[in-house]
Order: structure tokens, then sequence, then C-alpha cells
């Protein structure tokens, strides 16, 4: 298949002279069960197919994913062992676009994707609040679980959508409006390229590139518009051990962004540590009183803040998974706050992948 168009084809639609042309990187590492749909979906664009062009950028993948992608009309990089953030770097490098607009290896984006941001990026909303004062740099939008995806994906993008279990990280949780953000998660975002000439990915930066570049970019006065409109379709975890596993990772890989700039970035990102050092106090405290004082109060603070996720998940899937959720918030939240001290505690230089 390719995301050209064909000569003899009238319904393809064609290049305005008006129609910026944007460049799609994909980053993919081992990715044969996924990048199909991805490209499928990219070769499907009501954008004019000859204003844009697909890159996909390999961080050395040792499956098939190389022949896959021959079967589409895109260019294919290899950067053999690079990181996250070396492969976007590639990606902007070898990129000619206006805008540059990033999906991953494992998403599937709408048809008329790329239409949508470029149209949000270049009549940005004037009724945005403070727009005026800062620099956009791009436009990002939600990661939603596939309609096809198991029960326990669509749960974990369910709980997401929830203020305690995203954090409130605009990319999952359940915004309903056009507003301005720091931070958009790079499997659905699209660049002013201008940004490129003086601000790059951290090429030593694997997981949570992302929110380490944007970082940067917020200091530095720049600010996302977030459309929840402009959404994407994206594997969520489907088990509990990788749901577990997930969860290390990003505090592992908050931690160790905090640690490079020696400052906070995200303010919960240390609260799920706290309440495991917390815990074990109150357990503590509790065993040497011979009596159970502060541990069912933490209990019942638990309860209450799980009480509330369980009720949103259930008002979004009618499901009685949504019973899961205390368990996963848990799980979760211990999760993250071991790899988040697992982060800390690394010597230097921090390892990019969890010990």
């Amino acid at each position: 298949m390719s995301n050209q168009p064909s000569d003899d084809d009238p319904n393809q639609p064609s290049r305005d002279v008006s129609d910026p042309l944007v460049s799609v990187v994909v980053v993919t590492y081992n990715s044969e069960k996924t990048i199909e749909e991805t490209l499928s979906s990219l070769a499907r664009q009501t954008y004019p197919t000859d204003s844009y062009e697909l890159i996909v950028v390999d961080g050395g993948s040792t499956d098939d994913t190389e022949a896959i992608v021959e079967e589409y009309d895109a260019a294919f990089h290899v950067v053999d062992g690079g990181t996250i953030g070396a492969c976007r770097n590639h990606g902007i490098d070898v990129s000619s676009g206006e805008y540059i607009a990033f999906t991953d290896s494992d998403c599937a984006v709408p048809a008329t994707w790329l239409d949508s941001h470029v149209e949000r990026i270049e009549s940005p909303n004037d009724d945005i609040e403070g727009q005026d004062d800062v620099t956009i740099a791009g436009v990002g939008g939600p990661n939603r679980p596939f309609p096809t995806d198991p029960w326990f994906s669509k749960l974990v993008g369910s709980l997401q959508g929830t203020v305690f279990g995203s954090g409130g990280s605009p990319q999952s949780y359940a915004i309903g409006e056009v507003r301005l953000v720091r931070s958009v998660a790079a499997c659905n975002v699209m660049y002013d390229a201008a940004i490129f000439d003086s601000h790059r990915y951290d090429d030593a930066v694997n997981v949570g590139e992302d929110a380490e570049f944007h970082f940067r970019l917020s200091e530095a006065g720049y600010r996302f518009v977030f459309d929840p409109a402009i959404a994407v379709s994206h594997h969520l975890s489907s088990t509990f051990g990788a749901y577990c596993k997930k969860s290390r990772s990003y505090g592992y890989a908050m931690a160790r962004i905090q640690r490079r700039h020696g400052k906070v970035i995200r303010w919960y990102s240390a609260l799920p540590s706290l309440a495991l050092g917390g815990g074990m106090l109150a357990v503590l405290a509790d065993l040497a009183a011979r009596k159970a004082r502060y541990v069912p109060l933490l209990l019942a603070a638990f309860l209450l803040v799980s009480g509330y996720g369980t009720a949103q998940v259930y008002r979004d899937r009618r499901s009685p998974t949504a019973l899961l959720v205390p368990i996963m918030l848990a799980a979760q939240y211990t999760y993250y706050g071991i790899g988040f001290l697992e982060g800390l505690a690394a010597p230097d230089p921090v390892s990019q992948d969890l010990p």
C-alpha cells in the first residue's frame, strides 16, 4: 500500500498550494504486531496525500518490522540501539515539513487526524485563556484504547481518564475543552517545525522523553493547544502484570528526569513514594503502640479516593469490572512509587532501563 495518490484516481485528495507540507514521524522498535495498523491509518488520511511525508525511525528491530514498513510508501531509517529521544531527533533531522507530527507504532489515527491538527495549529481558538502570553509549540490530543482491545485495556483507559488514575495529565485525563497545557503525549502531537531550530529531544532520554522535552519547552515559555476531539487509538496494557510494569517504569523515568534537571517537574510525582513511606511508618507506629490508630486512617483515605475513582470508571464503562479499580490504583501507586525510589537511588549515570 502507499500513501501517494494514483494519477488515474480522481477520488484521491490532491494538494492545494495552501496546504502546508507535514512530516509524520513514527518511532518504532520490534513492532511487527502493531505497526501495520498504524501505517494503514496514516495511508487513509483525508489530508492531501502529496502534502505529507511518512517517516519511520527504527531503533534496531530484530523482528519483521522493516518488511512491513516496506509495503507502505514510507522512508525507513534505522538508529541502531538509539533511545526514543535519539530516534525522534533523527526523524526531525530528515523531515522537510512545515509541521512535524508524531504518533507511535502501537497507535492508529483517525482519517481526519492531519486535517484536524493542521486546522487547529493554524487557527488556534482565540478564546483560549492565556494564549497571548505564550508561544504555541504545537497541538496535541488524548489517546484512548482500541475498540477491539481486551476488557482490561479498556478498564485501564477509563481509569486513566480520572484525575486519580492519570494525575491530571492531559493525554489521559478526560479534559473536555480546548485549552493550553504544558505537555502532551508524543503519540499524538504536531509541532511547528520552527521550534526544532533551537530545541530538541534529549538523545540520552528513553522512557519519558516527551515529558522531559516538553518541560524544557514550558520553561522557555512554550505551551501546547490540547484538543480533546483529536484522539488516537492506543494499545494500553492488556494484563495486570504489564500494567504494574509500566507504572514502575513511569515512576523510574520521572525520578530520573527530575534528577537530571534538579527540580520538580510534576508536583505529584513523589506522592506515591511518600505514601509508601507513610504507610510503613504508620504500620510501625501502630505495632509499637499495639493499637490501630494510623493505619485505619490511611485505609479510610485510600477507600475514599478509590471509591471516587470506581464511581467515575463505572459511569464510563457501565461494567462491574469497575470494582477492580481499588486494586488497580493500589498497584499503580505502589509500583510507581517503587520505580520513583529506584530512579532516585540509581547510581550515575542513571540507567535508561529498569534495574
